[in-house]
């Protein structure tokens, strides 16, 4: 659900991170960490594996997905969730490459943000922290 914040921004009610990366160590590690911040989180290791468990978990609303993966990528989940507006998502984009930049530009917006491997966990964390989660 969107909502407008005092200072007019529009901002979504968040109650689960479903974290996308075809190494299941650092989807695993991402997971526990967040979690450890008491995020509720899940985990899929592939975007045909994401758009299933989105399709089956109405609380998964932020999408923290690697930009490169075997086969389909980050930009193509976030092309196909795009696809069907009765869903609202928010994304973070996780790249280890300069040009992941480049790779965005037809999905760009508001509800993308870009994080460059290794992830800066603070930075994470403190982006997380200005999202609405329940508390």
């Amino acid at each position: 659900m969107l909502r407008i914040r005092e200072n007019g921004v529009q901002s979504m009610d968040h109650k689960k991170i479903l974290i996308v990366d075809d190494e299941p160590v650092i989807a695993e590690e991402l997971s526990e960490f967040l979690e450890s911040f008491d995020y509720a989180c899940s985990t899929a290791l592939s975007v045909d594996e994401a758009l299933g468990k989105i399709s089956e978990d109405a609380d998964i609303t932020m999408i923290l997905t690697d930009m490169r993966m075997p086969g389909r990528d980050g930009a193509d989940l976030i092309r196909a969730l795009k696809a069907h507006p009765e869903r609202q998502f928010e994304f973070v984009m996780i790249s280890g490459h300069l040009d992941a930049d480049q790779d965005l530009d037809d999905i760009k917006g508001s509800d993308l943000t870009l994080m460059r491997k290794p992830v800066d966990v603070e930075a994470l964390i403190n982006h997380l922290e200005t999202r609405d989660f329940p508390v």
